[in-house]
């Protein structure tokens, strides 16, 4: 029962005056805009993803692992390749990287 008297407090379009209609494009037209660049960012991820796993699995890009311990970020690697990617990983988390 929460859920329905909740949304019949939900307003229904603009309302019957002006006043909401100015008060409330504006609003509207930020959010499609919004809306409108978040898509296109999406398609591109999604267009690019593929060509960016294939350029690291072949060794073209490499992977960046961040090292954090305690919450605070300690030094960052660079690795080139799926097999060294695990090995660096590994070896990071044995603590073979931090000294104190």
């Amino acid at each position: 029962m929460p859920l329905e008297s909740a949304a019949g407090m939900i307003p229904s379009g603009l309302g019957d005056d002006p006043i909401s209609a100015i008060i409330g494009l504006p609003g509207l037209v930020v959010f499609l805009v919004v809306l409108a660049l978040w898509l296109v960012e999406l398609v591109l991820r999604l267009l690019f993803a593929p060509v960016a796993m294939v350029l690291r699995l072949v060794g073209a890009v490499s992977y960046r692992l961040d090292l954090i311990r305690n919450g605070r970020h300690v030094e960052t690697y660079e690795v080139t390749g799926l097999p060294a990617l695990w090995r660096e990983r590994k070896r990071l988390a044995a603590g073979g990287a931090y000294q104190g």
